[in-house]
């Protein structure tokens, strides 16, 4: 096993492991911009009528514009824009605190998405959602990163 750790321990500790940070935060940002956009379309297209998945959740369903508002800029500026920001480290002690903020927002929408809809409203169970615990586990990496 020490041959293997000393193998593999200089690869760790380049300087290239902040490729890692940058990979999960691309990937992050990407796909909830991906999501986020086709919600702004439909809201754009049809601006007097709330998103259709907001409609079936009953804690937003009290206030279906405004959530699918607040939920589509999340997803398609907010997040990837703090979590991308939170990696340019030219920016000082800032740059940590956009992490830990497009954390906390990114964990917030996923664990309002998975709970509220997808067990809620779809009735799926954890082996239905693989790609939304893998966007909350992400989230959650920034949110203390």
């Amino acid at each position: 096993m020490s041959l293997l750790n000393k193998v593999t321990e200089s690869i760790s500790e380049t300087k290239l492991g902040i490729l890692s940070d940058w990979a999960l935060r691309i990937c992050l940002s990407w796909v909830f911009f991906e999501y986020g956009q086709p919600k702004f379309i439909e809201l754009m297209d049809f601006p007097d009528k709330p998103l259709s998945f907001i409609q079936k959740m009953n804690f937003f369903s009290d206030f279906p514009m405004t959530s699918s508002w607040l939920i589509t800029i999340s997803e398609l500026l907010l997040i990837p824009l703090l979590i991308i920001l939170g990696g340019f480290k030219f920016l000082g002690p800032i740059s940590k605190a956009l992490s830990t903020l497009g954390g906390i927002l990114g964990t917030f929408v996923m664990i309002i998405i998975i709970w509220g809809f997808h067990f809620s409203v779809l009735g799926e169970s954890f082996s239905d959602i693989h790609l939304q615990l893998m966007l909350l586990a992400m989230s959650v990496y920034f949110l203390f990163k």
